[in-house]
């Protein structure tokens, strides 16, 4: 895959969250982006070997996701969390897994990560038409992950 496609779905991603978008999606679409410039200065280009300071990386954008899976009242989140978690499980696989190759390991990772970008950029375009429904239903019984 050509090294323009990433960065040039990121940014489109992030342009609608910023046009489209809530806080919840601006902020998804920000740790997506702020994950993916942190990786850029630690990853090890030529190495099979699991990337550690990349795991951790990952992790962290997990918990942001998962923060707002659970105050979300949209699916979006759940969805983005789960490939993230994915992702995360991936870099575990090829710790602990010799036979899980370079090309798997990495191939994977970025398989998750465009699913979690798509995630992230379905969440963005449907935002005005979904919180307006959900606008239109009036104040919750319960908060975050339990409104659905």
């Amino acid at each position: 895959m050509p090294i323009w496609v990433w960065p040039t779905v990121l940014m489109g991603v992030c342009a609608i969250a910023v046009l489209r978008g809530r806080d919840l999606e601006r902020l998804a679409a920000a740790s997506e982006l702020a994950t993916w410039a942190l990786s850029l200065l630690v990853f090890k280009s030529r190495s099979e070997s699991t990337q550690w300071a990349v795991l951790l990386i990952d992790v962290s954008l997990l918990v942001v996701l998962a923060w707002i899976a659970l105050r979300s009242p949209r699916y979006w989140p759940l969805f983005a969390a789960g490939f993230q978690l994915l992702a995360v499980a991936t870099h575990l696989a090829h710790a602990t897994d010799a036979l899980v190759s370079g090309w798997a390991y990495q191939t994977a990772a970025l398989i998750w990560n465009y699913m979690t970008l798509f995630a992230i950029g379905y969440g963005a375009i449907t935002a005005p038409r979904r919180y307006a429904e959900i606008d239109a239903l009036g104040p919750p019984a319960m908060a975050g992950a339990m409104r659905r």
